[in-house]
């Protein structure tokens, strides 16, 4: 055997993974198609600037996301916390607003929808833990917002949100994941606004470069296809090189599933979501930009960035940051670019723009997680992560808790790395 055990990626779920396989005794071997480790986390430097900014993933929270602060802790990993927003936009088509003023106008529009009542049915339907309770919830996030007779504002302010947390267009995603969240951690719509959420000081690299310490990575790793027997797993790379060990963890994105060719083939639900592939498409724009607020959180709808940020200056200038879901903009188009900034802020100087395509990307194939109408009423979800033989799965886009998260992707991760450590106990 040339391992203990295979991890295939080395994004968050990956890394943990083969840390605590390490960490155990064992000998992990990462493969890892990239050149770098973090998956769709991804700090660098904006190129020919001095300006590091989260290409991918950044948004933590201690409070509600364990495995993250224990690895955070560990390491002794800094945080920036969250600070109450300095400005507060709000982008409607070509009408611009700034304060609170439309906030509350929002939240009082709401207050006369459905909005409250269809939150304590949902509560009520998770409350009693029956899939056919659940069921009536797992539909399109378009379809959800229309029955909610909400004044046409708010209606608007409900998709922009939906769109930038749920990360898809509203007509393919289910909106029973993002009512979770809202149950979960107590909180609306118009309450997400109220602050910018914490983030690692010196970028998500700082505590995967530390979590990855001692590990055998071996970069520019293409696994083509894995071989499962009731001995081992063998994986072949696309360089036609092989690699045998006792067991093996999936640590990548469900969207490049498909591009790996499993034998005996993967079960139903897997195959089925692997070649339905999550609909999670977005434009993340980075832009250094001279004259933005401080502090700048901002929501739009029929606007190219239905979620902007701008968290902290970077000396003269500022980085703002945002989610293009609704009609995403492209990226390579740097005119695009900066009117959609432009749209939230509209008097900065536009510096430089930047930012990476993980639609096209074909290591990602998609952003986070964007779970499609029925997939948890039919179970397809949570089979996504149940071993096959000696073939585990790990990653943030089929984590039991924290998915889509930096957090469902350590957790899992660590969840494989015991299962592993079982495998190889029996063997």
């Amino acid at each position: 055997m040339d391992a203990d055990v295979i991890v295939i990626g080395a994004g968050f779920a990956g890394v943990a993974a083969a840390r605590d396989l390490m960490d155990a005794g064992h000998r992990p071997v990462v493969v890892e198609a990239r050149d770098r480790i973090g998956g769709r986390t991804w700090y660098r430097q904006i190129p020919g600037t001095d300006v590091w900014a989260e290409y991918g993933g950044m948004f933590i929270s201690r409070e509600t996301q364990p495995s993250l602060a224990e690895e955070l802790a560990r390491y002794a990993v800094g945080v920036t916390e969250p600070g109450a927003p300095e400005s507060i936009g709000w982008v409607r088509g070509e009408r611009r607003e700034v304060g609170t003023a439309p906030i509350d106008r929002i939240r009082e529009q709401l207050s006369r929808s459905s909005l409250t009542d269809a939150l304590e049915r949902t509560a009520k339907a998770f409350a009693s833990e029956g899939r056919e309770a659940l069921t009536q919830l797992d539909v399109p996030s378009a379809s959800w917002v229309d029955r909610l007779q909400a004044p046409d504002e708010a209606a608007d302010y409900l998709r922009s949100f939906l769109a930038a947390m749920g990360g898809a267009q509203l007509e393919r995603t289910s909106i029973l994941p993002l009512l979770w969240d809202m149950i979960e951690l107590d909180y609306t719509p118009v309450d997400a606004y109220a602050d910018l959420g914490e983030l690692i000081t010196d970028g998500t690299k700082a505590l995967i470069d530390a979590m990855a310490g001692g590990l055998d990575i071996r970069f520019g790793s293409v696994v083509t296809s894995v071989e499962t027997t009731d001995a081992s797993v063998a994986i072949t790379l696309a360089d036609g090189a092989r690699i045998e060990a006792p067991t093996a963890i999936v640590a990548l994105p469900l969207n490049v599933w498909a591009d790996v060719s499993f034998d005996p083939p993967l079960a139903a639900p897997k195959r089925k979501a692997a070649t339905e592939r999550h609909p999670g498409r977005v434009s993340k724009v980075l832009a250094i930009v001279r004259g933005a607020p401080e502090g700048y959180l901002g929501a739009g709808w029929n606007t190219p960035v239905n979620a902007g940020f701008v968290p902290k200056p970077s000396g003269d200038t500022e980085l703002f940051m945002g989610f293009s879901v609704q009609d995403r903009v492209d990226l390579r188009d740097e005119m695009a670019v900066a009117a959609a900034v432009r749209a939230h802020v509209p008097d900065v100087e536009v510096i430089q723009t930047a930012g990476h395509d993980w639609v096209t990307d074909p290591y990602a194939k998609g952003t986070w997680l964007a779970v499609p109408p029925t997939w948890f009423s039919d179970g397809t979800f949570a089979r996504l992560r149940e071993p096959e033989g000696r073939l585990l799965f790990a990653g943030s886009d089929i984590a039991g808790e924290g998915a889509g998260w930096i957090e469902g992707a350590v957790g899992s991760g660590r969840e494989a790395a015991a299962a592993a450590r079982a495998l190889l106990g029996r063997s």
